[in-house]
């Protein structure tokens, strides 16, 4: 219904861009070029027009594109995953991917050479990427997801393992893997991923805790788990110590109420506002898909965040007011009947009476509460990953309530 929706904005188009070479400027279209009742959106194009405006790689048909790659893999994998063994090779697959990327990122910031994989120009990003990331924030919304995913796999094959007397299993690797997005997004110096994995490691720590007080486990169960746990801490926070990194990520923190407060907070906050302006001339039908950084300067230019062109705002820094000034009310309440879907699921079979499936639950929840500040759901890599550990949290939850076997 979503990309429906988008669809015919896209063929029903009220504005079209214009770019003269000198200047840009968004017309108006006569109500005989377009049908009036239904919604509408911008002609606008695919791929940049010229040099001077290379922002300008936004329609609504790329925003179709980025949007039909998530439903297509998740009808895949709602089809396909059938058996929990299935199940966890992809979650597996999907951690340890994760884990490489974040060794890349660390050999990256201790012998880097300014460039994506020692070979990519990284543009105006150098100093900004991370990994195969050119924005860090995307890579801190990435790895956060990559912890939840791996702890969530370190929780279950130790509890098993467990309830098979002890036996051999990869939760350590899977803690490991943890570690090390931890790692990379305190390098990273994202620090709204930073202030989210604090949150999230008090909450597992705290949780977990009152689990193991309550839990049947033998007490050195939960001495390996509390070891475990120390250990975690330790590398992650030893490991930033031992890169001289702890300076820079308290420092980065501490800009937030300084000198960066103007941009990376009142900046965005003022963002906000202005976006809420937009949605709200068109409140039920929005603007168009990807129409916001065509339109959004005739708000923007009636407070004090109107930076020259290569400071311009590209998204609103706040996924749900953006997708409401572009989708308008329909848009935004039809994609969050697709997330209350899937928690209607997974609280169905139990996911909250699951240590392992919180903590994956936590790690979807935190990537919406960053989506507040800033733009992760317009970046396909980690809107697509966000999508997938929804439908795989919501089969392993069906699993284990129906008990599938193997």
């Amino acid at each position: 219904g979503l990309l429906l929706y988008m669809t015919v904005q896209a063929l029903n188009p009220a504005w079209q861009y214009v770019n003269t070479g000198d200047h840009w400027n968004m017309v108006a279209l006569s109500t005989a070029d377009y049908i009036t009742w239904l919604p509408t959106g911008m002609r606008a194009p695919m791929t940049p027009t010229g040099p001077t405006y290379s922002w300008e790689c936004m329609n609504a048909w790329r925003m179709i594109l980025i949007y039909a790659a998530p439903w297509l893999t998740v009808c895949a994998l709602w089809v396909g995953v059938t058996r929990r063994v299935t199940l966890l090779a992809l979650l597996s697959v999907i951690a340890l991917n994760g884990a490489a990327l974040a060794v890349i990122g660390i050999l990256e910031k201790v012998a880097g050479n300014g460039k994506i994989l020692w070979f990519i120009s990284a543009g105006r990003a150098t100093g900004y990427f991370i990994s195969t990331f050119a924005y860090k924030n995307h890579a801190g919304a990435f790895f956060n997801l990559i912890i939840a995913a791996a702890g969530a796999l370190a929780l279950w094959h130790f509890t098993r393992g467990d309830r098979r007397s002890g036996r051999a299993n990869p939760a350590p690797l899977f803690a490991l893997c943890a570690a090390l997005g931890g790692m990379i997004i305190l390098l990273s110096n994202s620090r709204a991923a930073t202030i989210l994995l604090i949150l999230f490691v008090v909450a597992v720590l705290v949780g977990g805790g009152i689990w193991l007080a309550r839990s049947d486990s033998a007490a050195t169960s939960r001495a390996v788990i509390g070891l475990l746990a120390a250990v975690f801490l330790l590398f992650v926070g030893g490991g930033v110590m031992a890169l001289n990194y702890d300076e820079q990520v308290i420092a980065g923190l501490e800009r937030l109420t300084t000198t960066d407060r103007a941009m990376s907070v009142d900046g965005r906050r003022i963002a906000a506002h202005a976006t809420w302006e937009m949605a709200q001339d068109r409140l039920i039908t929005g603007w168009g898909a990807g129409s916001f950084r065509y339109y959004f300067p005739v708000n923007e230019r009636n407070y004090l965040i109107w930076y020259e062109t290569n400071n311009r705002w590209e998204y609103a820094h706040n996924d749900y007011l953006q997708i409401l000034a572009e989708l308008g009310l329909i848009g935004l309440l039809t994609a969050a009947a697709g997330t209350a879907y899937w928690l209607f699921k997974l609280f169905r079979h139990g996911a909250h009476l699951r240590p392992h499936s919180l903590v994956l639950l936590g790690g979807l929840l935190i990537l919406m509460a960053h989506a507040w500040v800033d733009f992760p759901l317009y970046c396909p890599a980690i809107l697509l990953t966000w999508c997938v550990l929804w439908v795989l949290a919501a089969r392993w939850a069906e699993f284990e309530d129906n008990r599938v076997r193997d």
